[in-house]
């Protein structure tokens, strides 16, 4: 019995075009220029208020980062999940997972408030044994000091693996010497494979095409 940690944006639900309406949505709103899908996308992984400050400081916009980090929460709030949509296997994963005893703990960067707004419109918060937002503690991804405060809070048991697109994924998974399942299904598989070539990573990666592909890589090596 391990915990796992499953990512929520690109990993459990393909939330990119919600964030991407939403954010344009704020802009137009303040007459400032919209920008792209790829470069939004690019932008997802460190939390709402690193999104707005990434996005101005690209349109030369930051003197308004207050009034557009409020109003962009309150668009993708009412949005949430109007084009969301969870990846086809990954149900099944967590549940499987759950049957073998496993904790599976939903860890994003995202305003817990945020996380559990969207999951409860997609049905599934009860899925999970617990859920971590990117405000729930002191710290967040990447830092290895999440872990402790999760395993003060949850009572989770090693070993952990962590399930994940992004590079904050495997970089938390790294620093707690987890187990990194690569969800190539996500929002920049081209990008975590550039850093995985390049950097000595010294775990486990796992390299999953799908959610169904995921199942079989854990069954190989026992998680399953």
């Amino acid at each position: 019995m391990g915990a796992i940690f499953f990512d929520l944006d690109g990993t459990l639900a393909d939330t990119s075009e919600d964030i991407f309406l939403s954010l344009n949505k704020t802009l137009r709103k303040f007459h400032i220029k919209e920008i792209d899908f790829d470069v939004v996308l690019s932008y997802v992984g460190d939390g709402v208020r690193p999104l707005i400050q990434k996005t101005l400081r690209q349109l030369g916009a930051e003197e308004k980062e207050e009034e557009i980090l409020k109003d962009f929460i309150s668009e993708y709030r009412k949005n949430i999940s109007r084009k969301t949509y969870i990846y086809k296997g990954n149900i099944e994963l967590i549940f499987k997972l759950r049957r073998k005893n496993h904790k599976v703990i939903l860890t994003t960067n995202k305003s817990h408030k945020l996380t559990v707004s969207l999951l409860s419109s997609l049905h599934i918060v009860q899925i999970f044994d617990g859920i971590v937002g990117g405000d729930s503690f002191d710290v967040k991804k990447p830092e290895a000091q999440l872990l402790e405060k999760i395993e003060q809070n949850l009572k989770i048991s090693r070993p952990t693996l962590v399930i994940g697109d992004g590079i904050n994924d495997l970089i938390f998974a790294e620093k707690t010497n987890s187990v990194f399942l690569f969800a190539k299904w996500g929002f920049l598989p081209q990008k975590v494979k550039k850093f995985i070539e390049e950097n000595k990573i010294s775990i486990e990666v796992i390299e999953a095409e799908n959610p169904e592909d995921a199942v079989k890589k854990l069954e190989s090596i026992g998680w399953l």
